[in-house]
């Protein structure tokens, strides 16, 4: 009985012999899970910075807008006729396209710069794991 459980010290250094590749696929795999756990911790705080980024931009823009809309007020409160309020108007919504049209290009360039920042550490985990699956495609063969 106790004897079955017992391992002959051939059988044993043959199982290790035979565990060798195991192991080193069982540390190749650790590896690129601690990889893809750095790159989704970077990844998020690039988004977070990013974020950040793009409230703040966001609430300048909306805080300039209001100053321009206290003076475009105040310029229709001092015209004294109709062309001249229609002249106001007319500038203050031609600034005001054009304001807009130019946050939205910056907002483009922004956005476009964040989801790059946050795709680069995920990038390099894939590229890492494409090499490592090839590697142990070759050997397998």
């Amino acid at each position: 009985m106790a004897s079955d459980n017992v391992t002959a010290m051939q059988e044993a250094s043959s199982s290790r012999d035979a565990a060798g590749p195991l192991r080193r696929g069982y540390g190749e795999l650790a590896a690129l899970q601690r990889g893809s756990i750095g790159a989704a911790m970077s990844s998020g705080q690039a988004a977070m910075c990013g974020v950040q980024e793009m409230t703040a931009t966001l609430l300048a823009f909306l805080q300039s807008r209001a100053k321009d809309a206290l003076a475009a007020g105040q310029q229709l409160a001092a015209c004294r006729s109709p062309d001249a309020v229609l002249e106001v108007q007319l500038d203050y919504a031609r600034a005001m396209l054009q304001a807009y049209t130019d946050e939205f290009g910056r907002l483009h360039a922004l956005t476009g710069r964040i989801l790059a920042d946050v795709l680069v550490p995920v990038r390099r985990p894939a590229a890492v794991a494409a090499e490592t699956s090839t590697r142990t495609d070759a050997l397998a063969a």
